[in-house]
């Protein structure tokens, strides 16, 4: 029996080494070979089940299972052999109906063991022991029910927590480093899986969290991969049968079963010395030791500096380089700077909101004017802290032709708004933006006319939907049907904004399936939300006239007075709606936004500009609140797919218009020196209704068109290098 247990704890040992980064399968690189050496060691026997396996210096711990029974068992490393296998004298597992342990995780430097598993009710656990004393430190749940790989310890650049999530009915599974105390998730890669019964199984990474090596078992089928961070590329491990690796350093190690012998299979990885190189280049501005984000190309590089000339990113290196300004970002994400896809003009008080949020560029396409001459000469002369530029706000030339908010427009006054059209979006228009909520008399002819001017010149068209309500004759999703008529009657592309509040509200299921039906059919659509379940807009305005109580199902009482703690009531509602002012409407529910939120080509944007104080909390912090609550704290989005909605989908949906834009949203050499850096443990907000102009937490630094705009220090409001974002038309 000890020659069984010994021979199966080298198998498990030599097969724990190769399971952490795991993405979209690509053809297999060249960066691993074979040099199929082969190890004198015999394949265990009839009897046991390694349920889990790590080093502790030079000895082995291991979970073995005989018989159903679960013990834990302690041996000497040699190399590839492991010698006088054994129970674990000093300590047991705990004897726990309620627990099933599935695996043992050891951190050598404070000599604690880890042994996680599944309790009854299906929920993960961890118990954390002190090995000197073997007496449990805690306990900690962790990721709910979800189906977990093994767990493994890591300490190079950062120390935490690895490990896979497997989502059988989204079929993939996250690659996810986490804190010890398990309470900071951070998506490293998300892995596509072959089948919905499909799991995957084992992870582990080399020291420097570049590579990452993974198992996928599928009905009784076992693959293996290695998928480097740095370069997003995969690289799938030939012939192999078993189902756990090891990395040792930069050399990985596998193994598979061959009658009575383990055959063990080294993977030499071939990787740039760079790393030790020194530039003699000296630079502008260099980002030290982060943990450089790009969305473009979908690439994570830990330990990396950004070396910054002028506003262009020179280089992304591990070598070390000099700046005449070193920033350190030491365990920080180093990212494009967000891009918010809808917003207003901005205020010198609205930008500083906007730096304050991690915002580089802000996009006014909720409508932005009808003089995009006026509008750059003024920024040009006043600068601000934030690029800009926005859509054509397609309401003024109704007040231009003479029409107000209801007026039905004449054929003649929709050729005079046709003609007023072209002449601006060539002046750098980004969009043409309707509201025919806000503006009911906004008729389809006047509509359809215009946005075939848009789409001559190549915009997108912006809506926010004419209908919102949840009952009575037209309800919410008669928007996105009427949106979605004009894409398909133009062939023209479309962007809802805000969806869970006009189009989705009380029919998401529904208004996504609409897009993607037409998205499936060919049609561009897109669409933008912002992170909150509420929404405000001006108590005065056409939105909160008639019956709103039926319309959007609430009371007085879902009603606050931005900047305020006053809830209105039926005395004071129609005193505010003749002053007018900003109020805050909780009129949405959670769990659509989320729907919104978890489709790919979904889009973040505030519908705020902190120009008052009376406003809603999205001006200030939306983009700290989608990264901490949306992406870190309820995981509905991973981090990748997260910081994609904040960057590069809107600068594509705009690059071919705009060359501005070709060059933002990107973190790689080439692009312009918009950049982001934040705390990914802390980053939150702190706008809230009652005090909306609160600073986000967790934004170390912004960087904008190559000049810092915030550091450590706070918001520098002198700096106001905003370039303008214009639409370019032959």
């Amino acid at each position: 029996m000890r020659n069984r247990i010994i021979k199966y704890g080298v198998m498990l040992v030599i097969v724990l080494f190769v399971v952490f980064f795991g993405s979209k399968i690509f053809s297999p690189s060249e960066s691993y070979t074979d040099t199929d050496e082969a190890v004198k060691s015999q394949l265990i026997v009839n009897g046991f089940k390694i349920d889990g396996i790590t080093f502790y210096g030079n000895q082995v711990l291991a979970i073995l299972e005989e018989k159903g029974e679960k013990k834990l068992y302690i041996g000497d490393r040699n190399q590839s052999f492991i010698e006088n296998v054994k129970p674990w004298e000093d300590y047991q597992l705990p004897n726990k109906p309620d627990s099933t342990y599935q695996g043992v995780e050891v951190n050598p430097d404070s000599h604690l063991m880890y042994l996680y598993g599944k309790k009854k009710d299906g929920s993960n656990f961890m118990e954390i022991i002190n090995i000197a004393t073997k007496e449990t430190v805690s306990e900690i749940p962790f990721e709910d029910t979800a189906k977990i790989s093994n767990i493994k310890f890591k300490n190079g650049y950062t120390e935490g927590m690895l490990y896979a999530k497997t989502n059988s009915e989204k079929q993939n599974a996250d690659i996810i480093f986490n804190t010890t105390e398990l309470n900071s998730h951070m998506d490293l890669l998300t892995v596509e899986l072959p089948s919905k019964k499909a799991t995957l199984d084992w992870v582990d990474a080399n020291p420097a969290l570049e590579q990452i090596v993974y198992t996928i078992k599928d009905q009784g089928k076992v693959s293996a991969y290695v998928h480097d961070l740095t370069t997003n590329q995969t690289t799938q491990l030939k012939k192999v049968n078993g189902d756990k690796f090891l990395f040792d350093g930069e050399q990985l190690i596998g193994f598979k079963s061959k009658k009575d012998k383990l055959a063990i299979k080294v993977y030499e990885y071939k990787h740039s010395d760079s790393a030790d190189e020194q530039q003699s280049e000296a630079y502008d501005i260099v980002i030290k030791n982060g943990i450089v984000l790009d969305p473009d190309k979908e690439t994570i590089k830990i330990g990396y500096d950004v070396g910054i000339n002028d506003d262009k990113i020179a280089t992304v290196t591990k070598a070390t380089i000099q700046g005449e300004t070193e920033i350190d970002a030491y365990q920080k994400i180093v990212s494009p700077g967000f891009i918010d896809m809808l917003s207003f003009n901005p205020s010198p008080m609205g930008a500083k909101y906007k730096i304050g949020d991690g915002v580089t560029t802000n996009l006014s396409m909720h409508g932005c004017t009808v003089d995009f001459n006026g509008f750059f000469n003024q920024y040009s002369k006043y600068p601000t802290s934030v690029n800009y530029g926005g859509a054509l706000y397609a309401v003024r030339l109704r007040y231009e032709a003479g029409l107000g908010n209801h007026g039905t427009p004449t054929k003649e006054q929709i050729d005079y708004m046709v003609k007023r059209a072209r002449e601006e979006i060539k002046k750098g228009a980004l969009s043409v933006a309707f509201s025919p909520e806000y503006y009911p008399g906004t008729t389809p002819e006047e509509i359809k006319a215009i946005m075939k001017v848009a789409k001559e010149y190549g915009l997108v068209t912006h809506f926010h939907g004419r209908h919102s309500s949840l009952t009575g004759e037209h309800t919410s999703i008669d928007s996105v049907k009427e949106v979605l008529g004009y894409a398909r009657e133009l062939d023209a592309p479309v962007h809802f904004m805000h969806l869970h509040s006009t189009g989705g509200t009380g029919a998401m299921e529904e208004a996504l399936a609409l897009i993607e039906e037409a998205r499936s059919e060919g049609y561009q659509v897109t669409y933008d939300v912002y992170p909150y379940d509420s929404w405000a807009t001006n108590i005065s305005f056409e939105r909160m006239a008639g019956d709103w109580q039926s319309r959007f199902g609430i009371t007085y009482s879902d009603i606050q007075v931005a900047g305020t703690t006053e809830r209105l009531t039926a005395e004071t509602f129609p005193i505010y709606r003749k002053k007018g002012g900003i109020v805050i409407v909780y009129a949405m529910e959670e769990k659509e936004l989320i729907q919104a939120l978890q489709v790919d080509h979904s889009m973040i944007g505030s519908d705020a500009i902190m120009d008052n104080e009376f406003n809603h909390p999205r001006g200030a912090g939306t983009f700290s609140r989608f990264i901490g609550r949306y992406i870190r704290d309820l995981d509905v989005v991973p981090l990748m797919e997260g910081m994609k909605k904040i960057t590069i989908h809107s600068a594509r949906q705009l690059e071919d218009i705009a060359p501005a834009m070709a060059t933002r949203g990107r973190l790689h050499e080439g692009a312009t020196a918009d950049i982001t850096v934040f705390d990914y443990h802390k980053i939150t907000d702190t706008a809230t209704a009652e005090k909306p102009a609160s600073l986000s937490k967790g934004i170390e630094y912004v960087i904008v068109s190559g000049q810092i705009a915030k550091d450590d220090t706070g918001v520098l409001t002198n700096v106001k290098n905003g370039q303008p974002i214009i639409g370019v038309f032959e």
